[in-house]
């Protein structure tokens, strides 16, 4: 198991005894691309807190969605950037209290990936092929898409030949794009990217379908996170704007336009579908 890799900004050093002392926030995201992408989408928003805040900050990657709940479950990070999933489960068992969700994560998307030079329209054309997942606790790389075929009566693991779970959304696209599967599913919004940035190309993979809409990530804190603490994080988020060229730049990277406040009610939905496809705590 990977150890967490921590990366430190300018400006987290702790502070002189004669100084006051220094707040610091341990900031952890899901692992669902590359090492060196996370890096590049989180480090501006990062400097950007410290900028906006009096908080000094401090990115924390870790290798699996298991070790970023882990260690949010332990205390050791204040302030996450959570799947919809992820966060009810740390709402139910550690009180996590959501502050602020993209303006896209209150109907977020999943797409199902093949091929470019695939012939077949539709999931129903895919049986007896493989498939591929992201991680087990990802909601739009896994959780979702599962209810969703589950709602259309295909069980994954009797419908398709085989069943793998990447671990990551551009790991799934990858693994498509590679021929190891004929079809995957992904989050969306990271996809597009990748088409964008040319990781991956249109001429080499396709998206089959879109998922009907749900609520997804949200960045979540520690209950006993100050309350002057959490409205500070929380305005940073809300002020960011797009009429800013630096903050255009992080919303930029975070795939976002503006961000908004959440309410725990807003993933009752989800709950209840974790509720009834996961009861034990754990998708299939």
């Amino acid at each position: 198991m990977l150890l967490p890799v921590v990366v430190l900004l300018i400006g987290c050093s702790a502070p002189t005894p004669t100084a006051p002392t220094v707040r610091v926030i341990r900031i952890g995201v899901l692992p669902d691309e590359s090492r060196s992408m996370l890096e590049q989408r989180y480090l501006p928003l990062v400097a950007y807190l410290e900028d906006s805040t009096d908080l000094s900050c401090q990115l924390v990657l870790h290798g699996s969605y298991e070790e970023l709940q882990a260690a949010f479950e332990a205390g050791d990070v204040e302030l996450a950037w959570l799947g919809g999933y992820t966060f009810v489960k740390l709402n139910r068992s550690h009180h996590a209290v959501p502050l602020v969700s993209r303006d896209r994560d209150l109907r977020f998307t999943s797409y199902y990936l093949t091929r470019a030079d695939e012939s077949a329209t539709s999931l129903g054309d895919f049986r007896g092929r493989r498939f591929a997942f992201g991680s087990r606790l990802s909601t739009s790389g896994h959780l979702m898409p599962r209810y969703f075929m589950r709602e259309a009566g295909i069980d994954p693991e009797t419908f398709f030949e085989s069943v793998i779970y990447t671990g990551a959304h551009d790991a799934t696209a990858i693994a498509v794009r590679d021929e190891e599967v004929d079809l995957g599913v992904a989050n969306g919004p990271i996809t597009e990217s990748m088409f964008a940035s040319k990781r991956i190309s249109r001429n080499a993979i396709r998206v089959l379908q879109e998922t009907p809409p749900y609520v997804d990530y949200v960045w979540a804190c520690q209950s006993d996170l100050p309350a002057t603490v959490r409205t500070e994080l929380r305005d940073a988020f809300l002020n960011l704007s797009e009429a800013d060229p630096a903050n255009a730049a992080v919303l930029d990277q975070l795939l976002a336009k503006y961000f908004v406040p959440v309410h725990p009610d807003d993933f009752d939905v989800l709950q209840s579908i974790v509720d009834e496809i996961a009861p034990s705590g754990e998708p299939r």
